[in-house]
């Protein structure tokens, strides 16, 4: 039968995505690049936004014949949804949550068959032993090493959608980096809910934390980059901070750690478990260790109760730390946590004045970090074309998208670039 995965949100999702992927392909499925052509459409969703279930039900409405397809909805909307998703749809014959999507074969077949199947178990250390290896690798590729969240932040779904926190083994993460760099993957990116707190068993039943599983895969011949994501602020120590300064440029100087708010008293009631000063000390430390590190951000405008008071707070913090990139959003109430039933909800106009405010302040830092670069030589590593002819695109240490020109394919290549232009989103230069 012939297939399409659509995947929406975090770099979780498209590492479970792949593996999906995998599955059908080594089964004697094919994929192919449209909805309207596969038998089985797959939809792996976030529920992280408010809209994410509309776009989701737009999304399959607009599907040609989809009452000859098998329609399938995995991730973290299934998990939340569960059965009242097949309300929406005759056509949606399967909801699997992510932490089953290991036994899609046997959804498939089921719903063959006639069936329409609802899976939604926690089956974390299950999971993993029944995933196979890609079967083409790409020069970056995402490891999950940690799943799930102890945290319980009052907006976030994660803790109820992807279950506690659950690390994998040392041995198996090692074993399918191994194998990744076998098959020519040059860029290695460790995933989870909240990465850094991952506490992995050796088969000595040792444990090892974050660091030192880093400098476990450092040792292993053939990878040029190493990144992780996505950090809790209380997590990090001084010796995971001085692995940025020991191991560069294989762990590159950029790091990026969520605050969501400036203010103490919104932070309190997000339960994000720090401080504000808590927060500055940390980056401030991490500075004095790493001299040229940078960081990124997430942010959230429009909590329950953010007064205009605790909205500056969030400004000035980020006059403080002046991050080099950011993620901005306004709050988005979810079914399930906390501060989905906090009676002060903020009105949505506040919200979107805030939003534009905030992102304005961020893009300044961004704009300046870009320029900063005009004139110094980035080592990039190239991810696809651009849209002129003999134009490439690729990400420096920092994140930050760079452009240039080449005769050559430099997919897939890591190549020293001059920086000649700074713009807000992007850099463009040349090719040392």
């Amino acid at each position: 039968m012939k297939f399409f995965i659509r995947v929406y949100g975090c770099q979780m999702n498209v590492y479970d995505a792949e593996k999906i992927q995998t599955l059908l392909l080594c089964n004697g499925h094919e994929c192919v690049n449209s909805e309207d052509d596969a038998d089985i459409v797959i939809f792996y969703t976030c529920n992280v936004r408010e809209k994410a279930k509309s776009k989701l039900l737009s999304d399959i409405g607009r599907i040609n014949n989809r009452k000859d397809k098998i329609i399938a909805i995995g991730g973290c909307i299934a998990q939340a949804e569960g059965n009242a998703l097949f309300d929406h749809d005759d056509s949606i014959k399967i909801v699997f949550g992510p932490q089953t999507y290991h036994e899609i074969i046997s959804f498939i077949n089921r719903a063959c068959n006639g069936e329409r199947v609802l899976c939604l178990e926690f089956l974390q250390s299950k999971k993993f032993n029944f995933l196979p290896m890609h079967s083409s690798v790409k020069k970056s590729e995402y490891v999950t090493i940690q799943e799930g969240c102890n945290n319980f932040c009052t907006y976030c779904v994660v803790p109820y959608t992807r279950g506690r926190e659950y690390s994998r083994p040392v041995r198996e993460v090692l074993t399918e980096i191994q194998k990744l760099v076998d098959k020519g993957a040059v860029e290695i990116v460790l995933v989870g809910q909240n990465v850094n707190s991952y506490n992995g068993d050796t088969d000595d039943g040792k444990k090892l934390n974050i660091g030192q599983l880093i400098e476990l895969v450092a040792n292993i011949k053939g990878i040029k980059r190493l990144r992780y994501l996505t950090s809790n602020p209380y997590d990090f120590n001084r010796d995971l901070m001085f692995l940025h300064k020991e191991l560069q440029p294989l762990l590159p100087p950029f790091i990026h750690i969520p605050i969501q708010s400036g203010s103490d008293r919104i932070l309190k009631r997000m339960n994000r478990g720090h401080t504000r000063s808590e927060y500055i000390e940390m980056i401030e430390e991490f500075r004095d260790i790493c001299t040229n590190i940078n960081f990124s951000s997430d942010f959230i405008v429009g909590f329950p109760g953010e007064s205009e008071e605790d909205f500056l707070d969030t400004l000035d913090i980020v006059e403080k730390i002046r991050y080099s990139s950011f993620f901005a959003f306004k709050y988005s109430r979810r079914k399930n946590t906390p501060a989905y039933s906090m009676t002060d909800q903020v009105l949505d106009e506040v919200k979107d004045n805030r939003l534009a405010r905030l992102i304005n302040a961020l893009s300044k830092h961004q704009l300046k970090f870009n320029e900063s670069c005009v004139g110094t030589v980035q080592k990039v590593l190239f991810e696809k074309c651009g849209k002129q002819k003999s134009q490439y695109i690729g990400k420096t240490q920092y994140m930050q998208s760079v452009i240039v020109k080449s005769d050559k394919n430099l997919i897939g290549n890591f190549v020293d670039v001059r920086i000649e232009r700074g713009f807000q989103n992007s850099l463009f230069g040349s090719i040392v």
